[in-house]
């Protein structure tokens, strides 16, 4: 392996074996500890949507309950895809990329590269 190989997938060299599966292993461990507040935040306050419409109908007038319910709803999607936002980024900086293109590797390019060693983009070693 030439001297720019350190094992971290940076431009310069491919990843060692245990590099990259351990940069598998981060992706998986980010996706487990971020997805659980992202399911619950979505599903309870998406109950909670409906429930708050439930109470103001017998409390307010139409008109004055959908600004009510409008304002709501949009932050809680505001606050679900402020969620899907960081998994995403922080997943997608936790995944491997290939040392000679610079694809990140995801889905079936991580699992041929894990496989073959090679970048299914570009061809380039992957894994030393």
């Amino acid at each position: 392996m030439s001297e720019s190989t350190s094992g971290t997938g940076k431009p310069g060299g491919p990843y060692t074996r245990a590099a990259f599966d351990e940069r598998r292993a981060a992706v998986r461990r980010i996706e487990r500890r971020e997805a659980r507040p992202l399911a619950l935040v979505s599903v309870a306050l998406g109950l909670g949507q409906l429930l708050n419409i439930r109470w103001l109908e017998g409390r307010l007038a139409r008109a004055q309950a959908v600004p009510i319910e409008g304002a709501l709803f949009l932050a809680y999607i505001a606050l679900v895809g402020w969620l899907l936002w960081r998994l995403q980024r922080r997943m997608r900086a936790a995944r491997p990329a290939c040392p000679a293109c610079g694809v990140v590797l995801k889905d079936m390019s991580e699992r041929v590269a894990a496989a073959t060693g090679r970048c299914d983009a570009c061809g380039g070693q992957v894994i030393g």
